[in-house]
């Protein structure tokens, strides 16, 4: 026997059970799309704050390439230029009139200050030498030789003819690879 409110009691419990379905799954949906919606709004403001920084990173961009061709030019970046340093050795000899340039050079060692700088040590005699002639030398050898090179040591040595001077010179070179 069949209650006569068994066939509704059925029907709205179905609907229920279908209402509470649909309620989850538009609540969700609407979950979802919030999310959404604040992941792009971030998205965009981030984007608006990129693109307000662009300028400047262009101009810095701009430097730093100058700045990195530069470096290119004067021969600090890259291989050595060893037969480049001992022409240009040869060249401020004849230009100063120097009776005597020797020098010895050793190979290019891996630097500790930063990975990827080289440095090559270079023993250098110099006759006739006083601080006029040291200071002339070292002038004209920044100006032509295609490298970077510091003065690790100078000495004033007497000598025959006068003095002479040993230097020794640290040649720096830069390669990423």
């Amino acid at each position: 026997m069949t209650s006569p409110l068994r066939l509704p009691a059925l029907g709205l419990a179905l609907s229920l059970i279908l209402g509470g379905i649909l309620f989850f799954l538009a609540y969700h949906a609407y979950e979802a799309g919030s999310a959404r919606q604040n992941a792009t709004q971030a998205a965009a403001v981030q984007a608006a704050r990129e693109l307000q920084q662009t300028p400047q990173r262009l101009a810095q961009d701009r430097l730093q390439a100058r700045d990195y061709a530069s470096l290119g030019r004067s021969g600090f970046l890259g291989e050595e230029d060893r037969l480049d340093w001992l022409g240009s050795l040869a060249q401020v000899r004849a230009t100063l009139d120097l009776r005597r340039l020797g020098w010895r050079l050793s190979r290019r060692v891996p630097s500790s200050l930063s990975p990827g700088l080289y440095s090559s040590t270079m023993a250098l005699e110099i006759t006739p030498g006083d601080a006029r002639h040291l200071a002339q030398f070292l002038a004209r050898l920044r100006a032509t030789a295609h490298g970077r090179f510091t003065v690790s040591g100078c000495t004033l040595l007497p000598d025959v003819d006068g003095h002479s001077v040993s230097c020794t010179l640290d040649w720096w070179t830069w390669n990423a690879r």
